[in-house]
């Protein structure tokens, strides 16, 4: 018979126990290192600066993707009552917080857009000149108007301004909704007050709403505008899929790098990487169901006007080998890697499993943003220097990404002391 564990915190360390500095300052240095070296490398390319913003752009994305994904995972076990999950959420708490620091990250591509560069955006072009206002609304007018009559009705949503105050808006949105969270949770470590979980519950399902909302537009922004003529209202299902499963993958990741290093020994067990990895399969699955479907309609209906955007990723030579790729290394291997319970509930299997995710993850991202950098000419860009490069890059801004997590944990601990369901966590059991 089970023997029910009291509602009590039994680890003897439960917070990163001063490490956050040396390991900030470490990735720091090697996110500069990192990003400095992609800059470089860049400059000395045909494309030269362009060439960084786009593989930066791809980066960008893949870590607000896990912090995207983080936030819906506390909103989500908030608004469900979860209480299994109650001593592995501080962890998603502290990464949907880095959301913030993200919008600092986004600067330099906002500045791109701000100064009316289409280096990035092709819907950019225009924005900026060296007239007065007034000619420059004309010059701005005219480039529009020589644009495809698509593009001039979407002008109206994708200019530097409107654009601007979206991103803005989508920010801190985040960065409230994870402060909302995360802060009543640490009041909570102090005084127990149960009133602030039924706080955090009753606000749930309206900031799931806003959730959605800023999900839905900013992946329209920041990568589906990147082909300012294509369109697809599954395409925020799908990032939605793939951001959420990253939050996943980290997480775990995390919780098994904190054990491996003497934290919260007692308060994550493998019945809560079984639930993980559960969770993983299942929105593997969902990735694939809604990737799928996003191209069978597509196909079917056969619009030049949709068509043109999967041609190039899937008949092109260079593109078409990283569609099979991602085809095989982000549904088909993850799918069986999670399949038995087994392999659930080995340690080393979940850390490999969540690893090669997050690697074909980035895949994905980067299949969905660098063909834009010159869709006319169907540049590969995965190849010879151009790997280094995005390599550098990808290091770099995971690496200062780390930086924000262990900034914003300092010396909280890592599971919330005093939940009411904190005892429900800390017995649960997968049967």
């Amino acid at each position: 018979m089970h023997e029910t564990r009291p509602a009590k915190i039994t680890s003897p360390i439960t917070t990163l126990n001063g490490g956050q500095l040396p390991t900030a300052t470490v990735a720091l240095i090697v996110g500069a290192i990192g990003i400095g070296i992609a800059i470089m490398l860049s400059l000395g390319t045909e494309w030269g600066l362009k060439r960084f913003m786009f593989t930066y752009l791809t980066s960008f994305c893949f870590v607000l993707s896990i912090s995207v994904g983080c936030l819906f995972f506390v909103t989500i076990m908030h608004l469900t009552r979860a209480g299994w999950s109650v001593t592995v959420r501080r962890i998603a708490e502290l990464y949907a917080m880095c959301a913030l620091g993200l919008g600092i990250l986004f600067l330099p591509i906002l500045a791109t857009v701000v100064s009316g560069s289409d280096m990035i955006y092709s819907w950019n072009q225009g924005g900026w000149t060296m007239h007065d206002l007034t000619s420059a609304e004309q010059v701005k007018l005219e480039i529009v108007a020589n644009r495809p009559p698509l593009e001039q009705m979407k002008y109206q949503f994708l200019n530097q301004n409107f654009f601007t105050v979206r991103v803005i808006a989508y920010f801190l949105a985040w960065g409230g909704m994870a402060w909302f969270f995360l802060s009543n949770s640490l009041k909570q470590d102090k005084s127990g007050d149960k009133n602030l979980t039924s706080r955090m519950q009753a606000f749930s399902a309206p900031l799931m709403i806003l959730f959605a909302v800023t999900v839905v537009f900013s992946s329209f922004d920041m990568e589906m505008s990147l082909s300012a003529l294509w369109f697809s209202t599954m395409f925020p299902v799908y990032f939605f899929a793939g951001a959420f499963l990253s939050g996943l993958c980290t997480i775990l990741l995390t919780g098994l790098w904190l054990q491996r290093t003497g934290r919260v020994t007692d308060e994550i067990t493998i019945d809560h990487y079984h639930d993980l990895g559960k969770l993983m399969q299942g929105f593997i699955v969902f990735w694939g169901y809604i990737a799928f479907s996003q191209f069978l309609l597509i196909w079917y209906a056969n619009i030049p006007e949709e068509t043109f955007w999967y041609n190039l990723r899937i008949n092109q030579p260079g593109w078409m080998t990283l569609s099979i790729l991602l085809l095989v290394g982000h549904l088909f291997i993850p799918f069986f890697l999670l399949m038995g319970r087994g392999l659930r509930r080995n340690r080393k299997m979940l850390a490999f499993s969540a690893i090669f995710i997050l690697a074909m993850h980035w895949v994905d991202h980067y299949w969905l943003i660098m063909p834009q950098m010159n869709p006319e000419a169907n540049l590969y860009t995965l190849t010879g220097m151009g790997i280094v490069i995005d390599l550098a890059c990808m290091v770099g801004v995971i690496a200062v990404y780390i930086a924000m997590f262990c900034m914003i944990a300092g010396n909280r601990s890592l599971v919330p002391l005093k939940d009411p369901r904190l005892g429900e966590a800390l017995n649960h059991e997968v049967h």
